[in-house]
């Protein structure tokens, strides 16, 4: 089997035959073996049957969701490459071919692409004009930015990848996310991958409405793009909230009052505490495959739990030591509070050291 088409469907009875006949029509002229699964996830309008009429494979996916359906259709998908789009006609199937030729040059990944910046064309009323000029750009352009993927349009819903480097990923969205999820992934994987111009129609149902809720799927994608990438944040405000506070403590004969050391403390604990969610969220985005930090494998090689102990030693020990007999009343009071932050500082290292400690604990057992 060289080609599996994919189309998820939820009540599609009036656009899921013209999409299925365009793939079989297109599988033909490639002169390939090819099929179509239609992977409908609950609908009630007759798309069950119309698909069956018209030549396409039928799964069933009780998980709702638009990411749901996809997976359990690629699961059950034979092909060397697959191909999905949506079942309501506004990707227009007859770009199989073009997609095919695509990915025969070598590729991995051959990513649609529906705006006019990577050469698509949007077709009048096929995509309202929140989702054209505000929420698609701006969640392409933010992916762009942190996850470094170069594509122009990161949530079209038509491409073509190998199954083989597929089988290699595991996924987790259910939802809208998947699309987004899907591409950075293959990106951060080390695919070899492009972007493919098409046209993006009105869809051609009638009576049934999008299944997008524009605010919620844009929220959580969002929300995603942002937890998969601690530097922006978590470690990048963590520094600055570390260098504020340090900065303030040296500086403390500016700000003595009871208000000045409150604000410090907290900043300081509020830098750790995001610098530690920092690390936690690395590990699981290592772990569910978006992507591995170059330097969290030597900072667990060098930051170990008997390492913390002994730092928590020497600063303790010595901050104590020079508060005790070196500062006198001789000494401006300022110096005795940074004393009192590098203890704190130190008693705050040793207990969220147990935290990494935990991250890494196959290698501190």
């Amino acid at each position: 089997m060289i080609l599996s088409v994919v189309i998820p469907c939820l009540n599609e009875s009036e656009t899921i035959a013209i999409c299925i006949k365009k793939s079989i029509k297109q599988i033909k002229l490639l002169k390939i073996k090819g099929e179509v699964i239609v992977a409908d996830n609950g609908s009630i309008d007759g798309s069950i049957e119309i698909s069956k009429k018209n030549g396409a494979k039928v799964i069933h996916v009780k998980e709702k969701g638009y990411g749901a359906a996809l997976r359990a259709g690629f699961s059950a998908a034979k092909g060397k490459y697959i191909m999905m789009g949506d079942g309501d006609d506004s990707y227009d199937f007859n770009f199989i071919k073009k997609f095919y030729l695509k990915i025969e040059e070598g590729y991995d990944l051959v990513q649609g692409c529906r705006f006019p910046s990577g050469g698509g064309i949007i077709e009048k009323g096929a995509m309202p004009i929140s989702h054209r000029l505000v929420g698609n750009p701006f969640l392409t352009k933010v992916s762009r930015f942190l996850h470094k993927v170069p594509f122009n349009d990161m949530y079209c819903g038509m491409k073509m990848f190998r199954k083989s480097f597929l089988d290699k990923l595991s996924f987790f969205s259910t939802g809208m996310v998947f699309c987004m999820e899907l591409v950075i992934k293959f990106y951060n994987h080390g695919s070899k991958s492009c972007e493919l111009p098409i046209i993006f129609k009105k869809d051609g149902r009638k009576k049934g409405k999008s299944h997008i809720r524009t605010f919620y799927d844009g929220f959580s994608t969002l929300k995603f793009l942002l937890i998969c990438c601690p530097k922006w944040l978590f470690f990048i405000p963590s520094l600055i909230l570390f260098l504020t506070a340090t900065y303030q403590v040296f500086n403390s004969h500016l700000y003595f009052s009871e208000l000045g050391l409150f604000k410090i403390f907290f900043l300081q604990v509020l830098s750790i505490q995001l610098l530690m969610l920092g690390l936690f969220s690395s590990v699981l985005s290592e772990k569910i495959g978006l992507g591995k930090n170059k330097y969290l494998k030597s900072f667990f090689k060098y930051f170990t739990l008997s390492l913390a102990i002994i730092l928590f030693l020497i600063l303790g020990t010595l901050s104590l030591l020079t508060k005790v007999f070196i500062i006198k009343e001789t000494y401006p009071e300022y110096l005795s509070i940074i004393c009192d932050y590098i203890v704190f500082l130190s008693i705050m290292i040793i207990f969220n050291s147990f935290f990494v400690s935990l991250l890494n604990i196959e290698k501190e057992i």
